[in-house]
């Protein structure tokens, strides 16, 4: 009891953990589905996480929520997209390539 009461004080007055999902975040889950090692789990955990911060980032969420209704199948607990849906995902991926590399433009600036 005592642990979970200093628990809840520390979250009151330091906050609760958030996770924020980055597009390097995203970059590494499509290439993971592209080598077909991303699991329904790290899928589930991408498409159902709002990116509120980004309005880009969580556009291609939705999208590849969308994609996976019609062009991905699951094998073996392993994500698998068909050959139009892995297009749809590598032009995702350029998408986020380039937003990487101005964010280290950005920063370097």
């Amino acid at each position: 009891f005592a642990l979970i009461l200093v628990a809840l004080l520390i979250f009151r007055f330091v906050g609760l953990p958030v996770y924020r999902i980055e597009a390097i975040n995203i970059k590494r889950l499509l290439e993971s589905v592209l080598d077909e090692t991303a699991t329904e789990a790290d899928w589930d955990v991408f498409i159902g996480m709002p990116v509120h911060h980004n309005p880009e980032l969580d556009d291609i969420r939705v999208q590849c929520a969308m994609l996976a209704l019609t062009e991905m199948s699951l094998r073996q607990g392993l994500v698998i997209f068909s050959d139009q849906g892995r297009v749809q995902i590598e032009e995702h991926l350029q998408v986020l390539n380039r937003q990487i590399l101005q964010q280290k433009e950005h920063n370097h600036d």
